[in-house]
């Protein structure tokens, strides 16, 4: 049995749930028995690893698929939609998510041999995974059978699957993000910002100067690494919060509305609806007699 096979049989045995939170620190399993749309949501910086199933995700207008054996790197927080596409009780969707530390990235950057920046500009990058990889990946999972030995060996392991992901094809995605005065660290900074700021009067003049940009230079290259303009980016997060605070407060649509920054309760109906389809109380409520509110609440599968 490969690596990956060996992963695979791992992560059957120990994800439960659509999500399966782990004691090792950014770590989730994740396990889905059938085809299902998933709820828009904020993805964080990540590297999730599919073993068995396919999915596609939707950001701005990049449509992507991967499925068993390939990775999917974000280097940004970014607002997506998805579905899984292939799923059953006997094959079920799994994978394994990590969640990106930065600050371990650069430290490890700090190690490597310099390594001269590729031109490209974009925030996601989806890859097969290699045997070194995934042998790390089944090292890391097989720890949830040994908790006493998680809080050494969990750093160590996450520390070489940075490294290894850094030493793939993915590695120049991270490398830019993690890069101090790089494009995409100057990106991340304003996103930052961005998700902190969602509710406030957005000036995009104050996020270029944030991410130390020109004003076209910064709306060129935050296109080019998240798929979204900022303007859109940050409509898509003031409406994701308002859909999640909605599915937890229904019927509050006008407060939910002002307190994601909309003065117009008409503008906030109109631009949800064309985001999600349907206007509030009618997507909430089909949202609350679904399985999507609680995977809402408790992740995205990755």
């Amino acid at each position: 049995m490969d690596g990956l096979d060996a992963l695979r049989d791992e992560v059957l045995a120990c994800a439960t749930h659509k999500l399966t939170v782990t004691a090792i620190p950014r770590v989730d399993l994740y396990r889905v028995s059938q085809p299902m749309s998933l709820p828009p949501e904020i993805y964080p910086p990540f590297v999730s690893l599919i073993l068995q199933g396919e999915k596609r995700l939707q950001v701005g207008d990049r449509s992507m698929r991967y499925s068993a054996g390939e990775m999917f790197t974000a280097s940004f927080d970014l607002p997506a939609t998805g579905e899984i596409t292939q799923a059953s009780e006997a094959s079920p969707y799994l994978a394994v998510r990590l969640t990106l530390d930065f600050a371990a990235v650069s430290d490890l950057l700090y190690q490597m041999p310099a390594t001269a920046l590729p031109a490209t500009k974009n925030g996601i990058a989806i890859n097969c995974v290699d045997d070194a990889l995934a042998d790390a990946w089944l090292r890391m999972v097989r720890l949830l059978a040994k908790p006493d030995e998680i809080r050494v060996m969990a750093p160590l392991l996450e520390r070489e699957i940075l490294f290894r992901l850094l030493q793939g094809p993915q590695g120049d995605v991270l490398r830019q993000a993690a890069a101090v005065n790089g494009h995409f660290s100057k990106i991340r900074k304003a996103v930052v910002w961005m998700r902190t700021h969602y509710a406030a009067t957005f000036r995009i003049e104050e996020a270029a100067a944030i991410a130390g940009m020109s004003l076209s230079a910064f709306h060129r290259g935050f296109r080019a690494s998240t798929g979204l303009s900022p303007l859109q980016y940050q409509k898509h997060l003031r409406l994701y919060e308002a859909r999640k605070e909605l599915a937890l407060r229904p019927g509050n649509v006008a407060a939910v509305a002002a307190e994601v920054g909309y003065e117009s309760l008409t503008q906030f109906t109109r631009e949800y609806a064309r985001l999600f389809g349907e206007p509030p109380a009618r997507s909430i409520r089909k949202l609350r007699l679904t399985d999507a509110g609680p995977l809402q609440a408790s992740g995205d599968p990755g």
